[in-house]
């Protein structure tokens, strides 16, 4: 829990004050002890809103409404004072995991949790409006999942009497991007205002956004008002016809919450009672938030303000190693860890059963560390590392670590919740980055044993023990898994299915005399491999029956990359299948091989991370681009037109991330963010944003919702504040 600032009140009314919630356009949140030791959540009123015209008798009205609230998924107001110098508001503090946090450090609920969680806030907002009160502010911040279940927090308080109280003030009342249009309007907002709310919430609950994307407040209400809600990547038909209605510009066309409670309590699979209707994970972290003993002032740990803007430095109990980096309120970064001593990052950051984790590695010293991903806390510390990179898969709540010396490759899973180390086990590896793929609770992975034969390898992610082996020529390239089936390539010119339970072959196609490093791609029922000489061939999944042969090079007469490099693997989505080369990008029809679309570039790079930049990054109907130069381009998938081209720094040999309605490019120059369909610059991270003794080169973006993590220069790991936070 943060501790209380130097201006903060020391008492409010007769609860005594231990530290800091959060702070907004209204004012500011404390958590305070009430005089029998009640934990309590104290709203102070901000001094520029308690002095305008009837704020103190409105106020007084709302909080009489307030208390008469009494609801299952509501907080209780407990105490105010409309009078005092500074007006507050007291409620029942409620321990555990805001939505918007679990949702940032988890990712997206599934369907059956965002029903329960829908039918818990109707009918949280029917005993709001029940008691006269409008929310008016319900977002994802407002929403608490707690060991008791989900609870509406923040109601009942003041709103300006005119859209001219909002400019003088320069107060948010309300969240742009959760806003009904006629609030955004600065019209009277009535209950039919918060079911619109409601449908944002449910929105972002399940997609990591909310329905009309993010930005400057301006333009986010300009769509709040003019344009529809994105709702496209809701997978669940009922419930995207549900949202579209709360969603409705006319407030008389919205359902009333008893409408939906009924609509959404018909269709849950259990009532959001207790942490049961969760996914396990975001049941764990709130269990443990409920169980943590709440803050009685700074303790254990000591924190230093480092000047006006907010930022601080967490030291551990043991003292000496700074740690974690709180960022300051306007800073881009939401926190960043050093890693202590002379470790330096390799590889970059991987984003996992809601856990961050990164590795660090000098002179024999190699270590794993795993944070918080909200607050950059270290959970954990390994005494093993990748050495060429990060933590390479996950298969259930274990690790796999691979570390290369040599062509011997040490594996070591470990536990995700606390870094104990479960086993250890080695294989000899010959691809240039050995990338495991996990299936059926095994990592598999190509290699040899070191008694002389190849192939592919099953270790038991619990014990590590060896299930199977299939044996083939040297394998060079990674493997690919699909429907329970793996499939690689050996140098003998051969394409292999196997079971990835048993080991067991499915089929065998020979595809050349010899086969460099490749990797094949497999996607609707198609498994795709290109070839030493540039060709792409298309085998049926389940029989291994040939579909298609693309003779023509991808890259256009310029050459295939050599065998010593490898070629890329292709990318299937959809019913396209993209190859990359060393000048360009081809599209080719999954279903018959016949060239799309082709997009090439002037420039031959033969290199290894230049060629890994021409493996696009899709989303929205489009093709995300980085040249390896300074270019990323949005072209259409379908057409490939170009739908927009931005200047960026060099990068590292990683293709762009997609997190939200943001992609993001990290390089030389920092990270840069921008809107996937416009193009419009959302985000940029660069050398003034971290301290003077880090590089301001970026690389390794993984995310969690919607918060993006990466490295900074060799000892810096980053948490990016999402666009428009």
């Amino acid at each position: 829990m943060p501790a209380t600032r130097p201006a903060d009140p020391k008492r409010v009314g007769p609860y005594r004050v231990t530290g800091r919630l959060g702070a907004g356009g209204m004012g500011q949140v404390l958590l305070a002890r009430s005089p029998g030791g009640r934990a309590v959540a104290v709203k102070i009123i901000h001094p520029a809103l308690a002095d305008e015209p009837n704020f103190r008798s409105r106020f007084r009205r709302e909080v009489t409404a307030a208390r008469a609230v009494d609801g299952a998924y509501t907080a209780a107001v407990l105490d105010a004072d409309p009078d005092a110098p500074q007006p507050w508001l007291a409620t029942a503090f409620l321990p555990g995991l805001s939505l918007q946090d679990a949702v940032a450090a988890h990712g997206p609920l599934p369907a059956p949790a965002a029903r329960a969680l829908g039918a818990g806030l109707a009918e949280a907002l029917l005993s709001i409006h029940r008691a006269g009160v409008v929310h008016r502010d319900l977002k994802p911040a407002n929403v608490m999942l707690t060991p008791a279940g989900p609870r509406v927090i923040d109601f009942g308080i003041a709103r300006a009497s005119d859209a001219s109280a909002l400019t003088r003030t320069g107060a948010t009342l309300g969240t742009p991007a959760y806003m009904s249009p006629e609030q955004a309007s600065g019209e009277p907002a009535g209950p039919a205002a918060d079911v619109f709310s409601l449908g944002a919430v449910l929105t972002y609950a399940l997609t990591g956004s909310g329905p009309f994307g993010g930005g400057a407040v301006h333009e986010v209400i300009y769509r709040v008002i003019h344009l529809q809600p994105d709702l496209s990547a809701i997978g669940d038909p009922g419930l995207r016809v549900l949202i579209a209605s709360c969603l409705d510009k006319d407030p008389a066309r919205r359902p009333d919450p008893g409408q939906l409670l009924r609509s959404l309590a018909g269709g849950a699979a259990a009532p959001p009672d207790g942490t049961h209707w969760l996914p396990p994970q975001v049941a764990h972290a709130v269990a443990q938030r409920g169980a943590e003993p709440v803050s009685r002032g700074p303790g254990r740990r000591t924190f230093l303000a480092l000047g006006a803007g907010g930022a601080a430095v967490l030291l551990t109990a043991g003292g000496g190693t700074a740690g974690v980096l709180l960022a300051r309120d306007d800073s881009p970064l939401r926190w960043t860890f050093d890693l202590p001593g002379d470790l330096t990052v390799r590889g970059g950051t991987m984003a996992a059963a809601g856990t961050v984790l990164a590795v660090g590695a000098e002179r024999g010293d190699a270590r794993t560390f795993a944070f918080d991903p909200r607050t950059g806390e270290r959970r954990w510390e390994g005494a093993f590392s990748a050495t060429q990179g990060s933590p390479l898969a996950v298969v259930g709540g274990t690790g796999l670590v691979c570390d290369i010396g040599g062509l011997s490759t040490a594996l070591t899973g470990f536990d995700i919740a606390t870094g104990r180390r479960l086993w250890s086990a080695g294989l000899s590896t010959f691809a240039t980055a050995p990338v495991p793929v996990a299936a059926a609770g095994a990592f598999c992975l190509a290699g040899s044993d070191g008694t002389g034969s190849y192939g592919l390898f099953a270790f038991d992610a619990a014990t590590g023990r060896q299930r199977w082996r299939y044996r083939s020529e040297m394998v060079q390239g990674n493997v690919a898994q699909a429907g329970g089936t793996c499939y690689f390539a050996d140098q003998g010119g051969f394409l292999y299915a196997v079971d990835a339970a048993t080991g067991g072959a499915r089929w065998r196609r020979r595809v050349a005399e010899r086969l460099p490093a490749t990797t094949p791609a497999v996607a609707g029922g198609v498994v795709t491999l290109v070839a030493g000489d540039g060709s792409v061939h298309a085998f049926d999944a389940a029989t291994g029956r040939p579909r298609w042969r693309q003779a023509d090079a991808p890259d256009g007469g310029a050459g295939p990359p050599s065998a010593e490099l490898g070629v890329l693997p292709p990318l299937m989505a959809g019913d396209a299948v993209y190859v990359g080369g060393q000048t360009g990008l081809t599209v080719l029809d999954a279903r018959t091989g016949r060239q799309r679309w082709r997009f090439g570039t002037a420039s031959a790079v033969g290199s290894a991370a230049f060629q890994e930049h021409r493996t696009p990054v899709l989303g929205r109907g489009l093709a995300f681009l980085a040249d390896g130069q300074e270019t990323l381009t949005a072209l259409e998938a379908a057409t490939g037109r170009v739908r927009w081209r931005r200047t960026v720094g060099k990068g590292f040999g990683e293709r762009p991330m997609i997190a939200g309605n943001v992609v993001f490019h990290a390089g030389v120059d920092g990270v840069h963010g921008f809107d996937l369909v416009t193009g419009r610059p959302r985000y940029r991270l660069g050398k003034d944003d971290v301290p003077e003794d880090s590089m301001s080169s970026a690389k390794g973006l993984s995310a969690l919702g919607s918060t993006v993590y990466c490295t900074v220069g060799s000892t810096l790991v980053c948490a990016l504040r999402p666009p428009g936070d």
